[in-house]
């Protein structure tokens, strides 16, 4: 699979690059907790997951219409992405990694890596898309396809996980990701939309 739309990490001052983390060093327990133990005696399901995405499609997407849109320049410091850069790193990771797991890309046109938006509101709606596409995909899915294993990584450094562990991975990513850009928001002075997760 191409990863070649997936956004590059920026060259900072002194030539410091900012990296961004691995998933497979998002929080392995949390990963284990939910995969493999029952809630209430009822594993994960399809419901919980779109439940939650719902959830986390609502906090970013209203974070994002609330910023104001000369603010979508604006980067707390050189070396890090600015707040539109970092809107749209939540869109090719939705678009990126959710095709990982659901074996094929949208149809909508991607943005070009070299020249992404960088206006409000192409940046939402491209976000948007994004979205929706994940949740599509999502819908369709049955109980058993939560064990079926894909590809995982780039493919250089490639492994096999479940449809359901690769699932999670990209709901620890979203949640750290809108971490962030609830501090883009503060410091603008805008109160980003309450944030949430997952309910049983």
């Amino acid at each position: 699979m191409n990863f070649n739309f997936l956004p590059n990490v920026r060259a900072g001052q002194g030539g410091a690059r900012q990296k961004a983390l691995p998933l497979v060093a998002f929080p392995i327990l949390l990963l284990l907790f939910f995969h493999s133990t029952p809630l209430g005696g009822q594993p994960v399901t399809n419901d919980h997951l779109l439940g939650a995405w719902d959830t986390m499609t609502e906090m970013v997407i209203e974070t994002a219409r609330k910023m104001p849109a000369e603010a979508y320049g604006y980067r707390p410091a050189e070396s890090i992405r600015s707040f539109a850069e970092q809107i749209n790193h939540v869109t090719m990771s939705n678009i990126g990694l959710g095709s990982m797991v659901f074996g094929k890309m949208p149809t909508f046109a991607l943005p070009n890596r070299k020249n992404p938006p960088t206006e409000k509101e192409k940046v939402i709606d491209i976000l948007e898309k994004s979205f929706a596409y994940f949740k599509e995909n999502l819908q369709s899915f049955k109980a058993e396809d939560l064990e079926k294993t894909v590809k995982w990584g780039p493919p250089q450094n490639q492994r096999e996980v479940t449809k359901l562990q690769g699932l999670l991975m990209i709901y620890s990513h979203m949640q750290l990701e809108y971490g962030k850009l609830t501090v883009y928001a503060r410091m603008k002075g805008i109160e980003p939309h309450p944030s949430g997760g997952w309910s049983f």
